[in-house]
């Protein structure tokens, strides 16, 4: 299987989208790549804390879904130049926070990277 670069993967992070909402924490990545295809959950880890992929919610062109939901079978495609929302309940303090994403791409393999930004 094929490996996203790191490098690569950090550059979808949209620096200084992080925010306090009400109970979730959340942040923005833009695919400025190539469209892509999830296929598989995205696996989220805050401040080292691993967080359940049917508690974490992706919100892309305008579909909400847990990424539990995400698989081969159901795909969910990124078309280049879309951001995507990700959402991880609970309560979070204003602060820097520290976020590592793991993803899968149809086509391209997996792929994992650390951002860290300040939630206001």
């Amino acid at each position: 299987m094929a490996f996203l670069p790191r490098a690569l993967l950090k550059r979808l992070y949209v620096k200084g989208s992080m925010k306090l909402e009400h109970g979730y924490l959340s942040f923005k990545l833009k695919n400025s790549l190539a469209t892509a295809s999830l296929n598989a959950p995205v696996k989220v880890k805050v401040d080292d804390a691993e967080v359940k992929p049917e508690e974490v919610v992706i919100v892309v062109s305008g579909r909400t879904l847990k990424s539990s939901e995400i698989s081969e079978a159901n795909p969910v495609e990124v078309p280049v130049g879309t951001e995507v929302e990700v959402r991880i309940p609970g309560s979070y303090a204003p602060g820097k926070h520290k976020v590592a994403l793991e993803i899968s791409v149809k086509g391209y393999g997996r792929g994992s990277f650390e951002v860290e930004d300040e939630a206001k």
